[in-house]
């Protein structure tokens, strides 16, 4: 009877332990087009289907020739979503125009990370322009309570 007792007690402990930690804040991430206006992130959430995903191929009928660059971009069959930027969004991007890195610097890699939403959208230009149901690039956004904290645009998308 001791045994048992002993034994329920460690398991109220160990709950009682795990119950008073706390745990990690989760992000999520998700894909889409986006368009930033007045600190906030308009987003069209859309699905990545690479040419070796033939599971998917198959569910949506598509076949390597609707993917001349490996991969097609399917829209979710969501409404449009609004984030927040948080105050330390961490925006990375590919430096084309050299506009913040100098060539030598460069040495062939021209992938830039900022925190300064301006020149985020001096890259973005024209482009943060067109609706969203017209946007062609995806970015890879991660959001924190409900708040973006980084937004990627990765080079193999945008050509």
């Amino acid at each position: 009877m001791k045994k048992t007792i002993v034994l329920l007690f460690i398991v109220f402990l160990i709950f009682s332990v795990i119950g008073c930690t706390t745990t990690a804040e989760e992000i999520e991430e998700v894909t889409g087009y986006i368009v930033i206006k007045d600190n906030v992130l308009h987003l069209r959430q859309v699905e990545i289907v690479h040419i070796d995903d033939k599971e998917i191929m198959d569910e949506f009928n598509l076949t390597e020739e609707d993917m001349p660059n490996g991969y097609a971009i399917l829209r979710k069959n969501q409404a449009d979503e609004t984030y927040e930027l948080s105050d330390e969004v961490e925006y990375i991007f590919t430096d084309i125009n050299l506009n913040f890195i100098e060539e030598s610097e460069a040495e062939g890699n021209r992938l830039y990370t900022t925190r300064k939403i301006e020149e985020f959208l001096m890259h973005l230009g024209d482009l943060n322009k067109i609706p969203l149901s017209e946007q062609k690039i995806p970015y890879f956004i991660k959001i924190k309570n409900g708040k973006v904290i980084s937004i990627e645009e990765k080079l193999e998308y945008t050509i």
